[in-house]
């Protein structure tokens, strides 16, 4: 296979964009869809459910490619898209999904892994109220240890004070859901906002209940002397993680929310490793409940709002949500190509090479190629250039010259006989630096090497004091080795094995 063809899969492409024509309402027939792309993934929000999250949004639509899901649902007066979900092995990844999108683009319901892998150039925001609680499902069943000492003696005295059953949900039980709910209503006092959100919640649960009747979630009814008491509601989604979305108890039995949740879990979820029990709402009370079980991790969600459109975003009002700024950049990320750069491009790269030096603060930070040098990468070694159009705007290169690798290595003092290669030739132009294109480029080298030059390892070689350099380097994985004089210079060495 030839460098050219194996580099072919890191291409960005933007004349793949998904139109608003491709797009339709969430309903039933979105369910075996998201099963078939999440299946095999280790997902453990509850985002891509559809029970628990999806069809809450009265606005929703889908679009599936074959290759990619994408959602989308208009909430907070705008469009936000879900963080696309690809399909193992198609051979795209999930900053191509979302590339294919309108640039303006705006995410929700977004990882940390997805902000800080994929994406710069964007307003980030977060909310405490918006973290999911997940806990590991053997901690939660067991209840072991001097924590949970408190709930344990609740369940005990639930069960010596009182005579229980719980049993799956049966067409029969349904009268009894339906005053059971009337009275957990009646004895509440909402108004506003509030009554429409309970109304909204009661229509949902009814389509849950219809749901576990078929099959497709689990419900348990508990009883107290034959007298409905509790009610709980989950799944297992195809990531094997379990979701309880919707616990309603009597208060007046001592003990029976702990009572219930734990049996619910023990009865349904004890094959899973993971129980997310979703979000608290920023209610005190609930949150407190939710600490009490001690959770593994908080599952943090983001918004992600391009900069050039803040003046109508969601996080915009963040001192009335008291939504966390966690970025904010001047300019949204560009969009654009990434092509393997050849012989015939060596006047353009040596230009840019050189007029990019000449605008950086201090000239050391960047000693650009020799002409021979340069024509000896491009011409035996990988170099990549990303474009936006036909403009270039940053480079990255592999320089596969096996004798200097071979003195990096010494340098290095790595006697293990490695092969070395030189990562080099990183630059981007004065305008499009902090959008993420340079991080993006130099990971789709990384790529590269690892597809067609493994086993060996990348050494990086940066002037001492080039902070924002190593700063980059080590966030793509590479780990400073050693720091040595050369001639008038000072460098650090860092490598990456792969």
């Amino acid at each position: 296979m030839s460098d050219k063809s194996g580099f072919m899969s890191f291409t960005h492409s933007r004349t793949s964009d998904i139109s608003d024509a491709a797009f339709r309402p969430f309903g039933e027939e979105l369910k075996p869809v998201l099963k078939d792309y999440l299946t095999g993934k280790k997902y453990v929000g509850s985002d891509y459910s559809y029970y628990a999250y999806i069809q809450w949004f009265s606005e929703g639509e889908y679009c599936d490619t074959g290759s990619v899901l994408y959602l989308r649902a208009r909430m907070d007066g705008g469009l936000y898209y879900w963080p696309p979900l690809v399909k193992e092995g198609c051979g795209v990844s999930v900053e191509q999904a979302a590339a294919a999108l309108p640039a303006d683009a705006c995410f929700a319901f977004c990882t940390e892994e997805f902000v800080t892998a994929t994406y710069g150039g964007y307003y980030i925001y977060t909310h405490r109220d918006w973290a999911e609680y997940i806990y590991k499902a053997s901690d939660f069943i067991a209840l072991a240890g001097k924590r949970y000492h408190a709930k344990r003696n609740h369940i005990a005295k639930f069960t010596k004070n009182y005579s229980s059953t719980m049993e799956r949900l049966k067409e029969e039980d349904i009268p009894d859901i339906v005053n059971f709910e009337r009275a957990w209503l009646e004895a509440r006092d909402f108004d506003g906002s509030a009554e429409e959100s309970a109304a909204r919640e009661s229509s949902i649960v009814k389509g849950w209940i219809r749901a576990a009747l078929r099959g497709e979630l689990v419900c348990d009814i508990l009883r107290v002397d034959g007298r409905m008491a509790g009610i709980a509601i989950g799944e297992i989604t195809p990531t094997g993680t379990a979701i309880e979305m919707y616990e309603k108890a009597d208060t007046s039995y001592e003990g029976v929310y702990s009572y219930l949740a734990h049996e619910f879990a023990a009865r349904n979820f004890a094959e899973c490793e993971y129980i997310n029990r979703q979000e608290d709402m920023g209610l005190e009370g609930l949150r407190k409940s939710k600490m009490s079980y001690y959770p593994a991790f908080l599952l943090e969600k983001f918004v992600l709002k391009p900069a050039a459109v803040y003046s109508d975003c969601y996080a915009e009002r963040a001192s009335r949500l008291n939504a966390r700024l966690l970025d904010r950049v001047g300019i949204p990320r560009a969009r654009f190509d990434v092509r393997e750069l050849a012989a015939e491009d060596y006047d353009a790269v040596y230009s840019f090479l050189e007029g990019e030096r000449g605008k950086l603060d201090n000239k050391l930070f960047f000693l650009n190629y020799t002409p021979e040098e340069l024509r000896g990468v491009l011409t035996h070694g990988t170099m990549l250039g990303a474009f936006d159009g036909e403009r270039l705007i940053a480079t990255c290169a592999v320089d596969r010259d096996r004798e200097y690798g071979a003195k990096l290595a010494e340098i290095c003092g790595d006697r293990s006989g490695a092969q070395y290669y030189e990562f080099s030739g990183i630059m981007t132009a004065e305008d499009y630096r902090g959008r993420g294109v340079s991080a993006t480029l130099c990971r789709d080298a990384i790529a590269y090497a690892r597809r067609e030059l493994s086993p060996c390892t990348l050494c990086a070689v940066v002037q001492y004091d080039n902070a924002p350099s190593l700063n980059n380097l080590k966030a793509l994985g590479f780990s400073a080795v050693v720091t040595k004089p050369y001639n008038e210079y000072t460098f650090t060495y860092l490598t990456l094995s792969v």
